[in-house]
């Protein structure tokens, strides 16, 4: 580690990659917002249903080592984050814990200056002849359980490589590591981990339901701050994050393609993918990496993730029999359902030799370490998330986008992928492990508390 500055991995994609955060703030009174909208609905917008929003977008400005920008660009932004990670690793139940916690954080923040590889706040790249009045795809990430805006960086900046505008919500229900937000002055405000003090399997998951349906909640505020961004309707005073990191509001108006909105989503985050895509008509692609099926709810399965396009992206060792009896009862009826007289697009896939932190950044940055406490698997874990890249944004190229999109989009799978996959049709994937049941069973089937086999601080944690 040491003090001298360390860059994450390069994005894979032809563009440069920039980033800037926006927070949705108060200007008035409790109830406003600086929305321009003479829509009812959208003066709704208050600040406690929007969480905070780190937008990764294609740039041609290059990367370049600047001293004004080194803490802004900091993988780990502020000691909240730090402290939060290590409250996972020693569990904050006494003054004794907490005084460890806050030390070990302290060392490790002080000496850990890991750098994202892209710039701050650069303007956003025109592509000439490749879309549609300039406007750019969205993919919204939705980060698992003792994650935050950052955890996931190094993906997001690889589909941002290739041409989307990737915006990761920081979800304030309590599942994020630490979460900040704006009060009604503008004050920058922190949300720890709920339930810390506690093992995680004693948090029923009926607990965890409540924390699902909030997280919906907000992806479906952060498309309505989307839309309202890209039609001009929040000025510049509505960003809450000032200085180097702010999202300029102009730049990314008339930007977005409203009309080509995906939500990727990792373990919990697949969770809130799946039951978002069943909610909100405006997502029309899904992506769920190790989704964690016990928290949904039987409305949820039922609505069958919106029936829009869906891949899970699966690791070899985050499996258990509850865990796939869910999603086999899921995949059974997404198999039996159509839309528009078509049988809907559902894809499965396995990547050999992984662990459930494999799907994030940390084994990427710190290969040795977590191999050795078994939290990462045996393959590479570089190369893992390169085929977790090119998986997703093949799916995206084929399913999200209109047919002719330019080619910084695409990414084909390789031949040495697929010697990591398990690649398994809807029918096969339910072949292949317990006979799922028809969804058509007792609700009792879906019941999570009736199921409570809650294996996953057992297997690599959420």
């Amino acid at each position: 580690m040491g003090g001298r500055p360390m860059h994450l991995p390069k994005p894979t994609g032809p563009h440069h990659v920039s980033f800037a955060d926006f927070e949705l703030r108060q200007t008035g009174g409790e109830e406003s917002v600086s929305v321009l909208s003479s829509d009812p609905e959208k003066n709704e917008l208050k600040l406690d249903d929007v969480p905070s929003m780190r937008f990764f977008y294609p740039t041609a400005e290059e990367p370049k080592w600047c001293l004004a920008d080194t803490q802004a660009r900091r993988w780990l932004p502020h000691f909240n984050y730090t402290w939060g990670y290590f409250s996972k690793v020693i569990q904050p139940s006494s003054y004794l814990r907490r005084f460890a916690i806050w030390t070990i954080s302290c060392f490790m923040h002080l000496f850990m200056w890991l750098q994202l590889h892209c710039s701050v706040a650069k303007p956003m790249l025109e592509l000439e002849g490749e879309d549609e009045n300039g406007r750019l795809p969205v993919v919204i990430f939705s980060h698992g359980m003792w994650s935050c805006r950052t955890t996931y960086t190094i993906t997001c900046c690889d589909m941002a490589s290739h041409g989307y505008i990737v915006v990761v919500v920081e979800h304030l229900d309590g599942s994020a590591v630490a979460a900040k937000y704006r009060d009604e002055k503008g004050k920058k405000k922190w949300i720890t981990h709920a339930f810390a003090e506690r093992p995680f399997d004693d948090t029923p998951i009926s607990d965890r339901s409540k924390q699902l349906r909030k997280r919906v909640g907000e992806i479906r505020k952060v498309v309505d701050a989307l839309e309202m961004l890209d039609s001009g309707l929040l000025t510049q005073n509505s960003n809450g994050v000032k200085g180097r990191l702010s999202l300029d509001v102009r730049m990314i108006c008339g930007r977005i393609d409203m009309s080509h909105v995906a939500i990727r989503g990792h373990s919990f985050g697949g969770s809130t993918a799946i039951v978002a895509c069943g909610l909100d008509k405006r997502l029309k692609c899904c992506i769920a990496e190790d989704a964690w099926w016990q928290p949904i709810e039987r409305p949820d399965f039922d609505r069958l993730a919106g029936k829009v396009p869906l891949v899970l992206v699966n690791t070899e060792h985050f499996e258990w029999d509850d865990l796939r009896r869910l999603r086999n009862l899921f995949l059974e009826a997404r198999d039996e359902s159509q839309l528009d007289e078509q049988p809907l697009v559902t894809k499965l896939f396995t990547i050999k030799g992984t662990r459930h932190m494999d799907q994030c950044d940390f084994p990427v940055m710190w290969p040795r370490v977590f191999k050795a406490v078994k939290l990462s698997g045996t393959a590479d874990p570089g190369l893992v998330k390169d085929i977790t890249s090119r998986l997703c944004l093949g799916f995206l190229h084929r399913y999200l986008l209109s047919p002719g999109k330019g080619a910084q989009y695409a990414a084909d799978i390789l031949k040495l992928d697929r010697d990591h996959l398990v690649d398994g049709t809807l029918a096969q994937s339910v072949q292949a492990t317990i006979p799922g049941q028809a969804l058509e069973k007792s609700s009792a089937d879906l019941n999570p508390n009736a199921h409570h086999e809650n294996h996953i601080s057992k297997q690599d944690g959420n």
